[in-house]
């Protein structure tokens, strides 16, 4: 018997259906799998961080007109903070220690109390870094209270991050123990671009853990 044209187009039809109905059936939603499992993985990262209470960090940082810094920062449980920055101020260093927003800065010529840090920094330096949020912003965190935009690597941790006026952009994390913590990160405000490396963290400490550095 001979096969009409017609009625072997119509069976070829159909099966081409089953097979790509099928083929949709089996095939995983990757979009979806991945957006869950990197929620997931930055809950448990945030969740570990956000348990340290203090640390120190010793690194560089350098604005976009050419100004490089040394940099250590000594975080205490709570908002206190210290904070030495040697390089852009000629000769010696500056010295800064209190709370974001009432601070006594140290200079060769003096001290000084301030409660906007980062305007004095912009006006005898040329140039700030984001000492409100950094407490939070070094850590791969966004500070808390006030609105943020973030998005995340696949290991689930900040790739980016704006808030209270800055545009942070995480470049690479380190192992710190049990931890990931931001090695190179890139901050920008309306004033500075700035890019700052961790080069060592130090006697971090956690509500959990005793000190840990790496």
């Amino acid at each position: 018997m001979i096969r009409s044209p017609l009625r072997w187009l119509l069976h070829a039809t159909a099966a081409v259906s089953l097979l790509a109905l099928g083929a949709c059936a089996t095939l995983p939603k990757p979009d979806t799998v991945d957006a869950a499992q990197v929620a997931g993985k930055w809950q448990a990262h945030r969740t570990a961080v956000a348990a340290i209470s203090s640390f120190q960090l010793n690194g560089r940082a350098g604005a976009g007109n050419g100004i490089k810094a040394d940099l250590r920062w000594r975080q205490y449980a709570g908002a206190r903070f210290e904070a030495r920055i040697a390089g852009p101020f000629g000769a010696g260093a500056v010295a800064i220690s209190g709370t974001p927003h009432d601070v006594e800065i140290r200079t060769k010529d003096g001290t000084e109390q301030t409660t906007d840090p980062e305007g004095w920094m912009l006006q005898r330096a040329g140039w700030t870094f984001p000492i409100d949020g950094l407490r939070w912003w070094a850590l791969g965190l966004p500070a808390p209270g006030t609105p943020a935009k973030t998005t995340f690597d696949a290991q689930g941790r900040l790739a980016t991050l704006t808030q209270d006026g800055w545009t942070l952009q995480y470049l690479d994390y380190q192992e710190v123990g049990d931890l990931s913590l931001p090695h190179r990160f890139a901050a920008t405000s309306a004033q500075i671009d700035l890019r700052l490396v961790v080069d060592q963290w130090q006697d971090i400490e956690t509500s959990h853990n005793p000190p840990a550095s790496s």
